[in-house]
């Protein structure tokens, strides 16, 4: 794992870093990180992308496969579109759950927002992911 990470161009200093955040990732195998960093290609996200993502939050590593596609399902389908810069800008929005982001907006909706308001905001201001 860790020379897959190196290759990927991040540092020694970085993967110690994210192993101290997240130690099992110490544990994981090439096949799932290779498998997340797929998922992140999917959304077509570019190199730089992935490999700021993956060394911002190391917790996206240990995140189960399904519950990483159930979220990006559960945001495609509410409007959010450019989900490689929007992970980008605030990699954290990976370590939700799709069942977290459909009651931020549905408790949004039901005090009178629009749905399109909401992923406008939500995608202009990545912070606001912050407050799910």
């Amino acid at each position: 794992m860790e020379e897959l990470l190196a290759q990927m161009g991040i540092s020694e200093r970085t993967i110690k870093q994210m192993e101290e955040i997240c130690p099992n990732i110490r544990e994981m195998g090439e096949k799932e990180l290779i498998e997340k960093i797929e998922i992140l290609k999917q959304i077509e996200c570019d190199e730089i992308q992935i490999r700021n993502i993956i060394s911002s939050n190391a917790i996206y590593l240990d995140r189960s496969k399904t519950d990483i596609e159930k979220l990006i399902k559960e945001m495609k389908e509410l409007g959010f579109r450019t989900l490689n810069i929007l992970f980008e800008e605030n990699p954290y929005i990976l370590n939700l759950d799709a069942y977290e982001m459909e009651k931020y907006v549905k408790d949004r909706e039901n005090k009178g927002e629009k749905i399109e308001e909401i992923v406008e905001e939500m995608s202009s201001n990545p912070i606001v992911f912050d407050e799910i």
